[in-house]
């Protein structure tokens, strides 16, 4: 099974959802080649006090889908972490131009760093928040669920 098949197994198990993954209530729109892109729903624990999404919850979508994506170009034992975030914020996503789109792709990989752009859009296709990352390789401390007999076939 693929790598990309594998976060896609993960990102429907139980345990996913026991995690941040699950907080996101996200659906995959693409996965794979470096490349990855999201659907979330703006829901209102994801507000602030000026009803608009609150840039730590938008820090932390953008963080996902680029982590997911530049996770498609490593080895089932290796894991991408994230090193640096440069985040700039364009305007507040307020949640009647839901549901945001986040999407991200690797731009350069030089050894154990690669470099992912990502960005944030809402549903009129204003950009509300664009990251440039830095991830560096390391070993994975978990291991990625296996099939279950008969799946993934």
């Amino acid at each position: 099974m693929s790598l990309p098949s594998s976060l896609m197994q993960h990102a429907g198990s139980d345990e996913a959802h026991k995690r941040f993954w699950g907080l996101l209530d996200a659906r995959i729109l693409e996965l794979g080649d470096g490349r990855a892109r999201l659907e979330i729903p703006v829901a209102r624990h994801w507000l602030n006090l000026n009803d608009a999404v609150h840039g730590g919850a938008s820090a932390g979508w953008l963080d996902q889908v680029a982590g997911l994506a530049t996770n498609t170009l490593c080895a089932r034992n290796e894991v991408f972490v994230t090193g640096t975030a440069n985040l700039a914020y364009r305007r507040p996503f307020l949640p009647d131009a839901g549901p945001a789109i986040a999407e991200a792709e690797i731009v350069s990989r030089s050894g154990r760093k690669a470099t992912t752009k990502a960005r944030i859009i809402d549903r009129h296709g204003n950009v509300t928040l664009e990251g440039d990352f830095i991830f560096v390789l390391t070993q994975r401390r978990a291991a990625l669920p296996q099939p279950a007999e008969g799946e993934g076939d």
